[in-house]
């Protein structure tokens, strides 16, 4: 058994270290680091398919579906064109579209986001004469902030759904404190706040005019009603899953099927629609591939007795005061959080955290929900941490604009140290006296 848990392990650091190096495409090494996992170490092909949470899988592709039908109804540009009609100067108007891009990222992919908001910001910025790294940045950093904010966002919230059993409306309040929702809004705007002081007010003050191409003319009222309503209407069943006794998976797919439906139905009858093929380009099917592997792997590890041996090590951390235990975790997670993809590392720590305090005998739920803050926060330091700010770099490249990883790390640190400082001011009175309530 000693020599299943070095080789699971083995396997495992292997596959992470090739996902963070980009050795390959993500979704390929980690079904690699899979396959692997099933052939060396005794972890069945029937087990991994068994561990795999396709409930998470089914929420991304729903609400992926249901996106799409808003992003071809024209959603990113009926934003962009309110926040223009309303602002005066460059810099409001970055600072609008940063604030939008977080608040959006709370139900859209953040990728998607930055794919959306990112070339108008580009633009604005060459038109205005002002940075234009900076402001893609800026929509990348605010876009991979707040996906933790609500349930549907990013798949950190959706592993807590999974692993610890959380709720909808958990992430509003939980426990009888405030918890994801509410203490993250607070910490990303005094952040935004915080880096328009810093960066963004040397900005030129200059009006900035965007062209009804761009802010207004590709609305399809329509199809973007369509959408918003399937939209609407999932979230509603998402927040009451309790009482309707279907998990949150078949929610998100019904959403998805009756706002399909509905636009087929639309498209058929008249020439504006959009077909549902044009929807599921907005999949992100690699993705899936990949967050189906990660949920294999750290299954591998269960199976194999690893996370159980290294809880075993965790168990005095978390007897200790809570206060230490919730800073401990807090902290190491965001140090390896800046350098290690943080979807992989957080559903490893999840793990092996619920294993630990099932030892203790504590409450866990302020070490989940600290460690998910701060896996997220702190993947916006390094492209290597969060895929989408690649995304997001990757955009400001083709457009002319390099980004060595000087200027990116000008921009990073402040931003990730100011949001884990913040959070855990916040967080660490309210969360960490629960620990000793079990």
């Amino acid at each position: 058994m000693a020599a299943a848990e070095a080789i699971a392990a083995i396997i495992f650091s292997i596959t992470v270290a090739a996902i963070v190096l980009r050795v390959v495409d993500e979704s390929v090494a980690g079904l690699a680091g899979l396959i692997a996992m099933i052939v060396f170490t005794k972890y069945s092909p029937l087990e991994a398919f068994r561990i795999i949470d396709w409930n998470v899988i089914a929420i991304l592709l729903g609400m992926w579906v249901i996106t799409g039908y808003m992003i071809e109804g024209g959603f990113a540009e009926a934003v962009v064109s309110l926040v223009a009609k309303r602002v005066k100067s460059y810099r409001k108007f970055l600072l609008a579209m940063a604030i939008l891009a977080g608040f959006v990222s709370i139900f859209v992919d953040n990728v998607l986001v930055i794919l959306l908001f990112g070339s108008i910001v580009l633009e604005a910025a060459r038109r205005a004469g002002g940075n234009p790294v900076l402001a893609i940045l800026l929509i990348g950093f605010s876009a991979n902030f707040m996906g933790t904010a609500l349930l549907m966002g990013d798949l950190p919230p959706q592993l807590l759904h999974s692993i610890a059993g959380a709720e909808f409306l958990d992430f509003i309040w939980s426990h009888g404190r405030p918890s994801s929702f509410p203490l993250l809004t607070v910490t990303f705007l005094l952040v935004i706040m915080s880096m328009y002081m810093l960066f963004v007010a040397r900005e030129p003050e200059s009006m900035v005019k965007l062209d009804e191409a761009e802010t207004g003319s590709q609305i399809n009222k329509a199809v973007l009603t369509i959408g918003l309503a399937g939209f609407i209407a999932t979230v509603i069943g998402m927040a009451i899953r309790p009482l309707l006794g279907a998990p949150l998976g078949f929610i998100t797919i019904a959403g998805a099927a009756i706002t399909s439906l509905i636009g087929e139905l639309y498209n058929k009858a008249s020439a504006k629609g959009v077909s549902f093929e044009k929807a599921l380009e907005h999949v992100e099917w690699r993705a899936l591939l990949f967050y189906a592997s990660l949920f294999g792997l750290v299954g591998g590890l269960e199976v194999n007795h690893v996370l159980r041996s290294i809880a075993e090590h965790f168990v005095g951390f978390i007897e200790a005061s809570p206060y230490i235990a919730y800073t401990v975790f807090y902290w190491l997670v965001a140090l390896l959080a800046s350098v290690i993809e943080h979807d992989a590392l957080l559903l490893t720590f999840l793990y092996l955290v619920r294993d630990a305090a099932t030892l203790s005998g504590v409450n866990a739920w302020p070490l989940y929900w600290g460690m998910a803050w701060s896996a997220t926060l702190a993947s916006n330091l390094t492209v290597a941490a969060a895929p989408a700010l690649y995304v997001a770099v990757a955009m400001a490249e083709k457009s002319g604009y390099k980004v060595t990883p000087k200027t990116f790390l000008k921009y990073s640190v402040p931003f990730v140290l100011l949001s884990l400082i913040i959070q855990y001011v916040l967080s660490i009175p309210i969360w960490a006296p629960l620990m000793t309530m079990k």
